[in-house]
């Protein structure tokens, strides 16, 4: 078991697991017991996925396993833009996720040299707390999963927004692009107010609107 002291617990799992995981409660509100038999948890007890799950807020777990409010926010999104919305639950909810893309982003390459600088700046916040060192692969495996960050060699360097890509992605299957500019029907613009109305009938999308509301949507 990978744990983060006072935070999260994270189970030495992948990003295809927890998509799984969640797909699947979604569709059928399994017990516990249904989804270490279908091969969805570890662990003893609830199971280590469904208790990393909830403590991130997105299922609720009792007798059966159900998505929370926010779990099905996080479904619906990904039924537009796929699994790079987990970038942004995790982006939002998973401080220690945060930290690990932020140092990536700052230049920092080196896998010792990132664990060695997440450490440094948790203990800036909390003295007493540290992510220790299978958590980090963990989370760094999930990272490269989405890839916010790829690996060349022994190497790591930041690629790029997951959500913004796949948000892009969205909108050259659904809009027409003018320009710079996307225009779609209002039913695939995805968020309301980021659609204006033009001449045409057609929505012009706001992709950096869109791109901001994906990720406030998972804030604590």
């Amino acid at each position: 078991m990978a744990t983060v002291q006072r935070s999260i617990t994270f189970p030495p799992i992948r990003l295809k697991k927890i998509d799984e995981y969640i797909v699947y409660v979604a569709k059928y509100r399994p017990s516990p017991h249904q989804l270490k038999s279908a091969g969805l948890d570890i662990g003893r007890g609830r199971g280590d996925i469904t208790r990393f799950l909830e403590r991130v807020g997105v299922i609720a777990s009792g007798d059966v396993v159900e998505l929370t409010e926010l779990g099905k926010l996080l479904v619906s999104i990904r039924e537009s833009i796929g699994v790079a919305v987990y970038h942004a639950l995790f982006y939002q909810r998973v401080p220690q996720y945060r930290l690990l893309i932020d140092v990536v982003k700052d230049g920092i390459s080196e896998p010792s040299h990132i664990y060695t600088e997440i450490n440094k700046r948790i203990a800036v916040v909390s003295p007493t707390a540290w992510l220790n060192k299978v958590a980090f692969r963990t989370l760094l495996q999930i990272a490269q999963d989405l890839e916010a960050v790829r690996k060349i060699g022994n190497v790591y360097t930041y690629v790029g927004d997951p959500v913004e890509r796949a948000v892009l992605q969205y909108l050259t299957n659904f809009a027409a692009k003018v320009g710079t500019d996307y225009y779609t029907s209002f039913d695939k613009v995805l968020f309301n107010e980021c659609g204006k109305l033009g001449p045409s009938g057609l929505y012009k999308v706001d992709v950096k609107c869109i791109v901001e509301k994906i990720y406030t949507s998972f804030l604590p």
